[in-house]
């Protein structure tokens, strides 16, 4: 079964889009969110000092103005330890999708970090204590870390102190459970936030993306129903988006032609049928007659040479469908150089015959020109031009073969100075176009100018300035 998506077989640009975009979208996410997490958990541990250096602060004030008092009664037992943070460090409870969630409210607030202090003798003497834990004891090290913050080494407590006025070691710390407790808190935050936005951005992408392929799907339909045989079907331009118009219209355009190249190969093989069934039914003619009733010896031979001239007639038109379909398949990248002297010297001896019985002067060049091409198929094109300008000019005449360069490339007119082409026929000559009075077959020209094509060049009529017609068969550079 046939895989509409392209997850299964080739890689399709939709999946492509699909894996990178996600991709840098989750590591993306990932890491701003890993950042912020570090940013927020800093800013947390940064407050928390601030809030001790500014209790110290107080218990040292105290301490020294105390007069007696004991600490509880000068600070206040059970003061918050954030209490005195700016209102402006305060978190609002988070929203997802609108929807407050209470569970990642801040553990962050002005009851939840207990603080507590000592005041010590350098001797290790417990002078006083504000809520101090018991599980926290002097530390003959904390004399050499006056003025400075630090955790304790089991990494329960977050201690800070300083010297005292009366020869005292002063100490404020608090729990370090409630900091952690906020760092988790904000890991679920972001963890949960995650788990929600990624998946409902990677949908929207994915929605914009399929509306990005619209125009697509249009015209892969488009071209499924050309492929059925709706040959005039086109891509709506109108309702394509302005991105992809200019594609819709060069892939109209390209349809058009097709569809013109379609019609005119059509006229081609019906022309070709047309041109092989005359002769085979004047042969039929000619055989059935000669059976119905015996012959003279002379009327016989008389019917064998009509017969003879329709086979030649049926052999002309099939090395014409040959060299047109030898044309067809050339490549214009394997041609070589080839002087035209040679080709339009061996087409005039084909042709001096049928131009000899009515007086024609055939006239080659005095010199040769080099072009690209195959030399057998433009001998073709040289004799067909000689025979439709011996066909077509009056007896005594002559045909000029004139060669040259000009800003174009190379060039090489057939000139005839008979009685031209109508002006009515002119739309069809190179398809469909044959007098009533020319012996050829009706395809020479149509053949001639696909050749000159396949070589990258063209073949185009003109009016003799004195009566006649002129064939100008243009090529490119032979460089």
């Amino acid at each position: 079964m046939a895989d509409p998506t392209g997850w299964l077989g080739r890689p399709s640009l939709r999946r492509r889009f699909a894996v990178w975009f996600g991709a840098v979208f989750i590591i993306g996410a990932v890491a701003i969110r890993l950042e912020h997490y570090r940013v927020m958990v800093d800013a947390l541990a940064r407050d928390v000092d601030v809030q001790l250096w500014s209790r110290l602060a107080a218990v040292k004030a105290q301490e020294q103005f105390a007069g007696g008092r004991k600490l509880d009664q000068q600070l206040g037992a059970g003061h918050g330890l954030l209490s005195t943070l700016p209102a402006a460090t305060a978190r609002a409870t988070p929203r997802i999708l609108g929807i407050p969630v209470p569970a990642l409210e801040p553990a962050i607030d002005a009851g939840t970090f207990a603080w507590f202090a000592g005041v010590w003798r350098r001797d290790g003497t417990l002078v006083d204590a504000l809520d101090l834990p018991a599980s926290l004891a002097w530390d003959p090290a904390w004399p050499g870390r006056l003025d400075t913050i630090w955790s304790s080494v089991d990494g329960s407590f977050r201690l800070a102190a300083t010297a005292g006025a009366h020869d005292t070691v002063l100490v404020a710390g608090t729990p370090l459970e409630a900091l952690a407790e906020a760092a988790r808190q904000e890991a679920r935050y972001q963890l949960l936030t995650f788990v929600v936005w990624v998946p409902i951005v990677l949908t929207v992408a994915w929605l914009a993306l399929s509306r990005v392929f619209v125009p697509l799907s249009q015209i892969a339909a488009t071209a499924h129903r050309i492929r059925t045989g709706q040959f005039e079907e086109r891509i709506d331009v109108a309702r394509t988006d302005v991105e992809f118009t200019e594609m819709a219209g060069m892939l109209n355009d390209m349809l058009e032609r097709l569809d013109a190249i379609r019609l005119s190969q059509s006229r081609f093989n019906a022309d070709v049928a047309h041109q092989l069934m005359n002769p085979v039914h004047a042969i039929l003619l000619e055989s059935d007659a000669a059976t119905e009733k015996p012959r003279e010896a002379d009327e016989l031979a008389a019917a064998l040479d009509r017969v003879g001239g329709l086979a030649r007639r049926i052999e002309s038109i099939c090395g014409a469908l040959l060299a047109y379909a030898r044309s067809a398949a050339l490549d214009p990248a394997r041609l070589r150089p080839v002087d035209l002297e040679p080709i339009i010297a061996a087409a005039c001896d084909r042709v001096a015959d049928r131009a000899g019985d009515r007086g024609i002067t055939l006239v080659p060049p005095p010199e040769g020109i080099v072009v690209k091409g195959d030399a057998a198929l433009l001998e073709e094109v040289f004799v067909n031009l000689f025979i439709n300008g011996v066909e077509h000019s009056p007896e005594g005449g002559r045909i000029e073969i004139v060669v040259g360069r000009d800003d174009s490339g190379c060039r090489a007119a057939v000139v005839d100075h008979g009685a031209g082409v109508p002006a009515t026929l002119l739309p069809e000559l190179f398809t469909r176009y044959r007098s009533g009075k020319a012996a050829g077959h009706g395809i020479g020209l149509a053949l001639c100018r696909r050749i000159l094509r396949s070589h990258g060049g063209d073949l185009v009529h003109e009016p003799t300035t004195e009566g006649g017609a002129t064939f100008i068969l243009r090529f490119p550079p032979a460089a």
